[in-house]
This record gives structure tokens, sequence and C-alpha cells, in this order.
């Protein structure tokens, strides 16, 4: 979440200390300050593994979200959890592929060489797939595909749909038809 949006949402940094101290790691996520990462690792008992005190929300989540390829790879060097608990319904996948910058899709090879679940729900029960299609997102979807996501998985609510099926109910042709007619390499 960006400065203004905190201040949007009512938090103020200085009132409130974990608040403050996520803002100035989203920071340094975001600049891919690997120097400044390694300093608040020894800091804070909850970075990179756990959750900020903020918002509870992983720090994985965070830069994935906010950061950039370097930020995430040294995560992963570090053996963050690529599949947490989150409660949003946001995994780190899930929050790459709704992402909009220029390294999403690095961001995104990266989580899937080293293994993140491509089927793992999220919000609404849908797999990354789900959202990549409802964004009408063909490059995810190809790599998501490619990857070897399951197109049968269901949501677990409402009408138990596929990613085809739910996008072809939100009048996402091209994405449902991108799904149903796509061939790995």
């Amino acid at each position: 979440m960006a400065r203004k949006d905190w201040i949007d949402h009512g938090y103020e940094m200085s009132e409130n200390p974990a608040c403050k101290e996520l803002f100035e790691i989203q920071e340094w996520l975001v600049n891919g300050d690997l120097d400044q990462l390694e300093f608040a690792a020894q800091l804070v008992d909850s970075f990179p593994h756990g959750n900020d005190g903020c918002f509870g929300s992983p720090w994985i989540v965070h830069a994935v979200e906010c950061g950039c390829l370097k930020s995430v790879n040294w995560m992963i060097e570090k053996g963050v959890n690529l599949q947490p608990c989150t409660t949003d319904g946001y995994p780190p996948v899930l929050a790459c592929i709704e992402r909009e910058s220029r390294d999403k899709y690095q961001i995104l090879e990266a989580l899937i060489t080293v293994g993140v679940d491509i089927n793992q729900r999220g919000v609404n029960g849908w797999t990354p797939l789900h959202m990549a299609a409802i964004r009408d997102d063909e490059r995810s979807m190809h790599m998501l595909l490619t990857a070897g996501a399951d197109r049968s998985v269901t949501t677990l609510i409402d009408d138990n749909t596929t990613a085809e099926e739910e996008a072809r109910y939100l009048g996402h042709l091209k994405s449902a038809e991108f799904i149903a007619s796509f061939r790995p390499d």
C-alpha cells in the first residue's frame, strides 16, 4: 500500500510504530535495497519470514505487491514460505497476477521456477488461473498453463466453476477461449 493510500485509509505513520516500520520496509522492497533489507532482517523479528505488525500480511506478499524482482529474489533466497496463509485471500502468486508493473512477469516466472503452488486458492476460491482469466491477462494464463496449472480446479463457492467457466460467466470470452484452446508448446 502506497503512503498516500495509508493516509486515505486513516493510518498516520507517526501514530503506529508497526505501520511506520512497514512503510519503511516497503520503500526498501520497492527500491530493491538489499543492504537495508538485510538490516531490517536483523532488527525486525518477523522479517522476512513472518507477517508485518501493522496489517498482519506476510512480508512476501508485500514484496510481490510493491517490491521489485530483486527484492522478491532476495526473499526467495532467504527461504520464505511462498504459500503463506493470508487473511485477505491474496497469496503471493495471486498478488503477482493482480500487480501492475514492468517486472510482473519476471516475478511470476521467479515464483513458478521455485515451485509456488500454481493451483493455490485465494480470494473467492480462485486459483491464479481464475485471476489471470478475469484480468484478461493472456501472458499470465500462458505462463501458468505452460507450468501445469490445472484447468479442472473449481472454486469452492457459488457455482464451483473452473477458470474457463468463470471467465465465460463474467463475460471474459477471449480468456475463456484461450484456456479452452491452450495446448502446451
